[in-house]
This record gives C-alpha cells, structure tokens and sequence, in this order.
C-alpha cells in the first residue's frame, strides 16, 4: 500500500562536465534506458501450484477455448453478452465488487491478452461449498472496485428474462486486512440477502507495478486465506 506505482523503467542521463585555465572540455555520457518489460498477466495470475488446500483450480481461458458439449464458444459469449444486457447494477460502479460469473467471462473474453482469469472451488472434503476468482488485468477494459466505498455501502443487481426480474441487494462493509505492497488496496465484505438466502463474499483488489489484481471469495473463507491469496498474488507480480 506504500509502495509507489511502476509504470515502467525511468530514463537517466548523466553529465560530467570539466574545466582546466581558459581551456575547458565537456564529457557527456548518456546512460541509454533499458526497455522495459511488459508484464503479461496469465503468467503472473495464481495458478494451480497456489491451490489452497482443500480447493481445486481452473483456468477460465481454458474453459472458454474448449466448446461446452455442443454449444460453441461464440453461442456462449452470445448468450453471455445477453444476459449481461439484461443486469442492471444500481449504483452501476459497485458491481464491480461482487461480478458475476457472466461478467469475468466476458472480461476475459474482451482482452485475452491484457486478462487472465484463475478459479478455485472448494472440493468438498470441508463439507463446505466455497469459490474464489482471481483476476489480473492490465487492461483498461473492465470494471474496477470504486476507490470509495462510500455509495456502495448497500448496492442492488436487478435481472431480467421476459417477463421474470430478480433482484438481489448487497450490502458493503470495509475489512481491516493484513495485507501489504499494493497501491489503492481496498478489502471489503458483501453480503447478499436472495430471498432469505444469505451469501457473503470477500474482496480484495489493488494494483501493483501496472497491474490490477482483485480477489473475489465466496462462502464460508477464511479471512487469512484471503489475505494469504492477496499476499502471494502481490507477490507473483512483483517478482514478474
């Protein structure tokens, strides 16, 4: 969080001038900059080696290139494009707090190679059933956590097929993670009231050397495997 943006490598110049009597000679080196290197994100994303106990992983881009049964990848971004056209998010900017499914796809969908996408589902040895997303995006395209919490502390996702409309209400509460080494760190809880039906996800987001992380834990999670999640994703990317 104290740590200063990166946006790449800056150019430095030195000059050594001398003089001797009425003679006088300059020396100029110029210190020519190293290119910087572009991060790429599905090779800084947690993987499978970053699996928490206990939780399978998967890699959205490999399930978005492979066709589901007989459907193709372009029906299910039609029909994905769809759905998200048909949700409306009031205030629109806390969406971003808590995407859908729909949404992380067709993030990814939009900038393969600015976004990359990990899974985690529980297996069901804790008879719990639990999700984590993890995006990292250097992309400009996609929405981001508001910096601000402040008007999302209740938000409402409204959709709509024909003539049925659901609607679910959030409500927003900042967490006091331990977590370091990120810039605009923000953590937050959501708690989703469907009908009676409770569901509470965690988030953690920021941005580190150019590149935006968020964290998306839904279910029974622990507050520390999150932070341990943020830790580490902070960490991939700074050693990138």
């Amino acid at each position: 969080m104290n740590k200063q943006l990166v946006a790449g490598l800056a150019c430095l110049t030195v000059c050594a001038l001398s003089a001797c009597g009425t003679d006088s000679g300059n020396a100029e080196t110029d210190a020519t900059p190293m290119p910087s290197t572009a991060i790429v994100p599905s090779e800084v994303v947690l993987s499978d080696v970053d699996a928490p106990a206990g939780y399978i992983h998967a890699d959205v881009a490999d399930t978005l290139d492979s066709d589901i049964g007989e459907v193709s990848n372009e029906e299910v971004i039609a029909m994905f494009t769809e759905i998200s056209d048909s949700t409306v998010t009031d205030p629109e900017a806390c969406g971003a707090l808590v995407p859908t499914a729909v949404d992380t796809v067709l993030r990814l969908n939009e900038d393969r190679a600015g976004t990359a996408v990990s899974e985690y589902a529980s297996d069901g040895t804790e008879g719990t059933d639990s999700a984590i997303t993890v995006v990292a995006t250097t992309s400009d395209t996609g929405a981001r956590v508001p910096e601000s919490l402040d008007e999302c502390t209740s938000f409402t996702r409204t959709s709509s097929s024909g003539d049925t409309e659901a609607s679910v209400t959030y409500r927003v509460s900042p967490l006091d993670l331990d977590v370091e080494g990120a810039d605009g760190l923000i953590a937050a809880r959501a708690e989703a009231d469907q009908g009676g039906a409770a569901e509470s996800t965690t988030v953690v987001a920021g941005t580190v050397d150019g590149v935006y992380f968020q964290i998306n834990a839904t279910g029974p999670i622990d507050d520390q495997l999150v932070s341990d999640l943020a830790e580490k994703q902070i960490g991939k990317i700074e050693g990138a």
